[in-house]
């Protein structure tokens, strides 16, 4: 029954039929391999689009990471040798740091020989204490150190505050050089695996011949991505431009602090010398005056103990006198005695009784008036003794604030440096023994010698 049913159902269409439907649908085949052909022919299209798109792509990548690694490296390079420049500089500032401590540490010995002078002038002997020009030269000569130590320790603290930034100007240059050595150590490897991608999609494309893309349609959306990409980059540089010039900025102002302070070393050095040179002729000019002074005492007090001398000479002489009127005295009072004893008739007023009288009278005036200079010469004795006691007190002193002076001056100032206490150098103590034993010693020291001019303060 099936049978008969296929077999009626494959006897439904004429040949006519049959021509027909095998017609069309060899038309439809025609027709689809006519579309098929030309979607072969837009995919090759596409395919060879994608093949230059995929060129120009690589090719501006490579350009642009080129261009990259360029401006890394010229980067790079500039803030290496900003921060060599940076190292360099704070090397100097630390040189100068070094020689501003030095200065001031070179102001404590003198200093500290100041104090010890001004401290062995203040036991001088109470007459000797007077405020002359060596204690106006010292007093002077103390303010100029310690005002250059002043400006010495604002200088250092100055050179630290420099020298803190120039290291934190390094340490930004170096971050900054770090931060683009990375990149750039990324940069390179991108760019390598690029034009290697390059080479394999392009095989016949030189390596070393320069890239130019082939020109194409950008979207509007990329053209201001591209735009700010390279506002980004710009900003990049210009970053690393700023850098460069704030750490040129920051050399510039550790020359110039540099240079101020060599000029400030220059001009404490030479007010130190210019003052030690005042007091030492200060107290070149003050021993001289005394010493004159001594020369005038002793002379003085040898002329004063002549002349106590003398006075006792003349006591002497004046007391040989006195005892020399004993006898005439006597005489007299003994005749004046014995004529009282004359008969009554022979007792009168006569020639011989004026004459006894007047001489008895003369030796008693000669005797009050012996008496009287005897009494005077004993007083000028007793003053011209005080005064030699004066004299010689006066000499002592004055000695005394000679031996003072003389081992102010001698002080041996280097070996002073190195303790706390002076020492005398041998030539200070054969200078101060002279001065003990001759009167007429003299000490000379050239403190007129041409002395280094401080520098102005401007």
């Amino acid at each position: 029954h099936c049978r008969r049913r296929r077999v009626a159902a494959m006897s439904m269409h004429s040949p006519s039929d049959w021509h027909r439907h095998a017609g069309a649908n060899m038309s439809s085949a025609h027709k689809t391999r006519l579309k098929a052909t030309q979607q072969i022919g837009m995919s090759n299209r596409c395919h060879e689009d994608t093949g230059n798109n995929q060129i120009t792509a690589y090719t501006e990548l490579q350009n642009s990471m080129e261009n990259k690694v360029y401006n890394s490296c010229k980067m790079i390079q500039m803030l290496q040798k900003r921060g060599a420049s940076l190292e360099h500089s704070i090397g100097r500032t630390q040189e100068s740091l070094a020689h501003l401590e030095a200065a001031l540490a070179a102001k404590d010995a003198p200093l500290r020989l100041c104090g010890w002078r001004m401290d062995k002038r203040s036991k001088r002997p109470r007459r000797e204490m007077v405020r002359d020009p060596v204690e106006i030269a010292l007093e002077a000569q103390r303010a100029q150190l310690v005002e250059s130590q002043r400006k010495l320790s604002d200088a250092i603290d100055r050179t630290h505050e420099m020298i803190a930034a120039l290291e934190r100007k390094l340490d930004q240059v170096k971050y900054d050089t770090d931060q683009k050595k990375q990149a750039l150590g990324v940069d390179e490897m991108c760019l390598r695996s690029t034009r290697r991608t390059l080479l394999e999609k392009a095989p016949g494309l030189s390596p070393s011949l320069p890239l130019s893309p082939s020109p194409g349609k950008r979207s509007p959306k990329h053209s201001v991505t591209l735009r700010e990409t390279v506002r980004n980059e710009d900003n990049r540089l210009q970053e690393a431009t700023r850098l460069d010039s704030s750490g040129a900025q920051q050399e510039a102002a550790a020359k110039a602090l540099r240079d101020k302070n060599l000029k400030l070393i220059q001009l404490t050095d030479g007010i130190a010398k210019m003052a030690a040179a005042k007091a030492g002729s200060a107290l070149q000019e003050r021993i001289n005056e005394n010493q004159t002074m001594r020369s005038r005492l002793v002379e003085s007090l040898r002329d004063t103990q002549m002349q106590i001398e003398h006075t006792k000479g003349t006591m002497s002489g004046t007391r040989s006198e006195l005892k020399a009127l004993q006898d005439p005295i006597k005489l007299c009072t003994s005749c004046t005695s014995a004529r009282k004893t004359r008969a009554a008739t022979e007792h009168i007023q006569d020639p011989v009784t004026s004459t006894l009288q007047e001489h008895e009278m003369a030796l008693f005036r000669s005797n009050e008036e012996l008496r009287r200079q005897h009494q005077a010469e004993k007083a000028a004795l007793q003053e011209l003794q005080q005064r030699v006691a004066q004299l010689q007190d006066d000499l002592k002193d004055k000695t005394i604030a000679l031996r003072i002076d003389v081992a102010c001056l001698t002080q041996d100032t280097v070996q002073y440096q190195f303790s706390t206490r002076p020492k005398s150098s041998g030539a200070a103590l054969d200078v101060t023994s002279k001065v003990a034993g001759n009167h007429s010693f003299v000490p000379s020291y050239n403190f007129t010698a041409s002395q280094p001019v401080p520098f102005s303060a401007r």
